[in-house]
């Protein structure tokens, strides 16, 4: 089945059949809406003011590739190649974990509580797509930040955000299991690490189990905590006396990560949803 005319009532009309049951009716709109403004430059505002108005051909081929990817539960943000974090667009060309909206009240709460301290020494570790590291740097620029991650997907998106968004910042490639921290000293250390456990995998959606990498987001039953371990590990050498450390976690092993961090002055915090998703703590 292909798209009937290049017309956006027809697209939206083709997006509904093709993704009925597999998402709801407003969120093929709102994913249309999306791909029809990104791929066809046009303006929500102008879509649902005439939806009669037509796209060309090559942007109607695109429209038809994207929806059946849809179909094929592929995120929007890999098919878009971006999302929105934190008020600055993170490409997405590589393969990263897509940057959710709890991660972004991680670092909305980091910048509110240190964004008045000046020179400040800011590690994020297991970078991704480098996020956290530019939003921070972005809304605290007068600090001096790292981003660390293991896998070469993640380094490479990272340098290319940073120099997309023109934000200075230090990449280097790390193993926060294995390799040493000893050169470094921070103000601030801040990570989210793998947390998920195997077992927790069946609670997952297929868009996220058959498209994003596994190990930026699994932990092994048997070991669940391991990187808070190393992180902990990695604070008694490299954080300085008063330094901080923000972490996004499990809300299922909370108790169990605030132990790891029992020798420092520690709080549980809940998101938006309730959950028990970030701890901070002071040394």
């Amino acid at each position: 089945m292909r798209i009937a005319s290049n017309r956006i009532e027809d697209i939206l009309k083709f997006a509904l059949q093709e993704l009925e049951g597999i998402y709801s009716e407003n969120e093929i709109k709102q994913m249309t809406y999306n791909l029809i403004t990104h791929f066809c430059n046009i303006p929500k505002t102008s879509i649902l003011a005439n939806n009669q108005q037509a796209v060309l051909e090559s942007e109607l081929l695109k429209m038809n590739f994207a929806i059946k990817d849809l179909k094929k539960e592929k995120p929007l943000q890999y098919i878009m190649g971006y999302t929105d974090f934190y008020n600055i667009k993170v490409n997405l060309n590589h393969k990263v974990l897509i940057p959710r909206p709890e991660t972004e009240e991680l670092v909305d709460m980091i910048i509110k509580e240190n964004k008045e301290r000046k020179e400040l020494r800011i590690a994020d570790l297991g970078c991704g797509s480098g996020a956290i590291a530019l939003a921070i740097k972005k809304n605290i620029p007068q600090s001096e930040v790292w981003a660390f991650d293991i896998d070469d997907e993640a380094i490479n998106q990272t340098k290319e955000n940073a120099k997309t968004l023109n934000l200075d910042i230090n990449i280097e490639k790390k193993d926060l299991l294995n390799d040493n921290f000893s050169n470094y000293n921070f103000d601030i250390i801040i990570s989210n690490p793998p947390y998920v456990m195997e077992k927790e995998k069946s609670l997952m959606k297929n868009n996220v189990l058959n498209h994003e990498p596994h190990q930026a987001l699994f932990v092994k039953d048997e070991d669940p905590l391991i990187f808070y371990q190393a992180i902990e590990k990695i604070a008694q050498n490299n954080l300085r006396t008063k330094g901080k450390l923000y972490m996004e976690i499990n809300e299922n092993l909370s108790d169990s990560t605030k132990d790891i961090f029992k020798d420092y002055e520690t709080k549980i915090i809940k998101d938006i949803f309730g959950k028990f998703r970030f701890i901070s703590a002071v040394n």
